[in-house]
């Protein structure tokens, strides 16, 4: 008897995952002996996954920025993405930080696995990316399961919005900045959101992720519609850029409001954004077919 119990005993860190080892978007190796039970998220979109994993119980410290689901806000602020606080993360006794490449600084990253902190990196750039980063964060966590069940479901949901062969396909401009005008170009979220959902990016010719755009270069690509991501600091447009009817959404009202968390966290919720992108170019098509416009729901 006493020899069963101790083999059950000796295979539960197998049967748990334990050790586990990831390569992050780094090109670094992170190996864990045993499930953290205490993590640091360094992201918002991190900390999304570590709600959809079922995991935020092993939170002790987020950033400032992340403010979704409503809980984590309530959670340890550790500064913010592109100034985290070293001396409140080594405070927080994390044995897992959860990072990204393209905002946290890496000198600060360093400084923590100097300090013997493992620090996961993630850098997903489309949503094949953001499912790759949910299944190494969730083997990390000890989730692996739940993240696969998620990740399925995901990439259920985003297959049912798309709409890859749908016709007329709308010229769309998304705006990440109104003054001045700069939108997301080619190799960006928004960028394929709009083509799965359908649409054409206005700005894919341009040179950039993210293009600065002159009234003259608005005439040029003459968008049928504009998003707006909606983040704070970003304001309506000016008249100098709406007064032009030569530019089919300004003349006919077709320039909507999403929300600029959304639509730009490389986190589970891209597919929702996919969902609301999808909605709001069917919605377009509709009208298109009945001969109105978006002169009642757009913003100027």
């Amino acid at each position: 008897m006493f020899f069963l119990l101790a083999s059950w005993i000796a295979a539960l860190p197998a049967r748990a995952g334990f050790p586990v080892e990831r390569m992050d978007d780094r090109g670094a190796t992170v190996r864990l002996e045993s499930e953290p039970s205490r993590v640091v998220s360094l992201a918002p979109s991190l900390t999304e996954i570590v709600f959809l994993l079922r995991q935020e119980g092993k939170l002790v410290g987020v950033t400032r920025y992340c403010n979704y689901p409503v809980r984590a806000g309530t959670l340890p602020r550790v500064g913010g993405i592109a100034d985290p606080d070293i001396e409140r993360i080594v405070a927080a006794a994390p044995d897992l930080v959860l990072c990204t490449t393209d905002g946290n600084p890496g000198d600060k990253v360093r400084v923590l696995e100097e300090l013997g902190i493992p620090c996961f990196a993630v850098a997903p750039q489309d949503l094949s990316g953001i499912y790759a980063a949910i299944e190494r964060v969730g083997a990390l966590l000890g989730a692996g399961d739940k993240a696969r069940r998620e990740i399925e479901s995901l990439r259920v949901r985003a297959a049912k919005a798309s709409r890859k062969t749908a016709d007329p396909a709308p010229s769309v401009l998304f705006a990440v900045s109104t003054s001045p005008v700069i939108a997301a170009g080619g190799g960006t979220f928004m960028d394929e959101l709009l083509r799965l959902a359908g649409g054409k990016n206005a700005v894919a010719a341009f040179s950039g992720r993210y293009p600065r755009l002159s009234v003259e270069d608005m005439l040029v690509v003459r968008p049928d519609l504009v998003f707006v991501a909606a983040m704070e600091g970003v304001e309506r447009f000016s008249p100098e850029v709406t007064r032009w009817k030569e530019i089919p959404a300004f003349r006919d009202g077709e320039v909507f409001s999403l929300d600029g968390d959304l639509v730009t966290r490389p986190g589970p919720r891209m597919v929702a954004a996919l969902e609301e992108v999808t909605r709001m170019l069917d919605a377009w098509r509709d009208r298109r077919r009945h001969g109105s416009t978006g002169m009642n729901g757009g913003i100027r």
